[in-house]
């Protein structure tokens, strides 16, 4: 077992949770950009740091000594409060609690293969699927196949059940048998989410033999829908949660996501429309909440853009932040020298600022950020707008 260099595919095992309920999402898709913020700019650097304390811990090839330089945050990326050394701290801590629990899924077995960051491709499969598995684990003695995947988010990542399992490590799995030619007796699908809020970080799902021949039938059934999406330009989208991570549903290129803006925006023009929508209309229109909502994001990120380059039709009205206490301590000190004790218990700054020199008001507050709300100068009709709705409601072409 190898380590050649990662590569990624199209039909992506981290995305099979998508394209394996929506094929044609791929051929939607292709073409658009992928977005990558600060969040997953996070991920990669803690799973390179993971990796540097599984190699260490086991000698690894590229096995080094002490601990991994220090990393700069993302530019954007929320540390929630922390320091960058701290922050680079977190980071070190979880990558040898990582460590660790691979440590105990190899337990007493000196014959074990580790292999990280490995390619693995499923065989027989057009357009290609492949992808890059965190970590890998073949126990020869006992026949085992284990695949651990590192979760770096805050989402909660469950690694299922036999008959419904982690899709991602699934994947990783049959591509791996399938790669090293394996028929392994027994299989282990393993998440380890290090900041999983609910639960413990380490997940182990052990399956049988037969689990894989039934795991691969149905991921292969999964990507010939696609390939038949490619041959078939009319093939439906299937809405779902799912929609949440789909290009095209951002980009207007998905009739399912633009048919339910469209019915949304002619719910509203009066409540009784609302009400007149079916059981199963209603449920369509809330299968697609997350999309939308996506969507609308974009739209409301694009007009705040337009906004700020004084595009004609929209007006900007910022309110007034606030004030608020720029330095606590400062305030607290000045309000102790001034013998105001009775201010110091918790009350709003409106309620004790006129107990201070106005002439050092300046270096006690500030104002929070004001609000900015951005205004079309004409009122559309609902109507109207879910006409530009209805121009892309018919399957877009990439």
């Amino acid at each position: 077992m190898s380590e050649p260099q990662a590569l990624h595919s199209k039909l992506s095992m981290s995305a099979r949770s998508r394209w394996s309920k929506c094929a044609v999402s791929v051929t939607l898709s292709e073409g658009l950009p992928d977005e990558s913020g600060p969040e997953a700019e996070e991920g990669a650097i803690a799973h390179k740091v993971a990796e540097f304390y599984v190699r260490q811990r086991f000698g690894l090839e590229g096995a080094r000594s002490g601990d991994p330089g220090e990393y700069q945050p993302p530019a954007g990326l929320d540390l929630k409060g922390l320091t960058v050394t701290q922050w680079n701290d977190k980071l070190r801590h979880h990558g040898m609690d990582y460590a660790a629990f691979i440590a105990t899924l190899v337990g007493n077995y000196p014959d074990v293969h580790i292999v990280l960051e490995r390619r693995v491709e499923v065989q027989g499969i057009s357009p290609p699927l492949f992808g890059t598995a965190d970590l890998l684990l073949w126990f020869p003695s006992i026949k085992r196949l284990g695949g651990v995947d590192y979760k770096y988010g805050f989402g909660e990542v469950d690694v299922g059940t036999a008959d419904a399992p982690n899709e991602q490590v699934a994947g990783y799995l049959v591509a791996a048998a399938d790669t090293f030619n394996l028929e392994p007796a027994s299989l282990g699908l393993a998440i380890y989410q290090p900041r999983r809020i609910h639960g413990e970080p380490g997940q182990v799902l052990l399956v049988d033999a037969a689990w894989l021949h039934r795991e691969r039938a149905k991921l292969l059934a999964e990507a010939r829908a696609v390939e038949a999406a490619f041959a078939d330009p009319s093939t439906p989208p299937v809405p779902g949660s799912h929609c949440r991570y789909c290009k095209a549903a951002k980009a207007l290129r998905c009739s399912a996501v633009n048919h339910a803006g469209k019915t949304a925006l002619q719910a509203y023009v009066t409540p009784a429309t609302l009400h007149s929508l079916s059981d199963a209309e209603l449920i369509a229109l809330w299968a697609v909440r997350t999309a939308f909502k996506n969507f609308w994001e974009d739209v409301e990120e694009r007009i705040s853009k337009m906004a700020d380059a004084g595009t004609a039709g929209l007006v900007v009205k910022v309110a007034t932040g606030r004030k608020m206490w720029a330095n606590p301590k400062a305030a607290v000190l000045t309000l102790l020298a001034l013998g105001h004790i009775d201010a110091l218990t918790p009350a709003a700054l409106g309620d004790v600022l006129h107990l201070i020199p106005a002439d050092i008001h300046d270096e006690l507050v500030k104002r929070a950020n004001g609000a900015k709300t951005i205004l079309a100068t004409e009122a559309a009709d609902p109507l109207t707008v879910a006409a530009t709705f209805d121009k892309y409601a018919q399957k877009v072409t990439p």
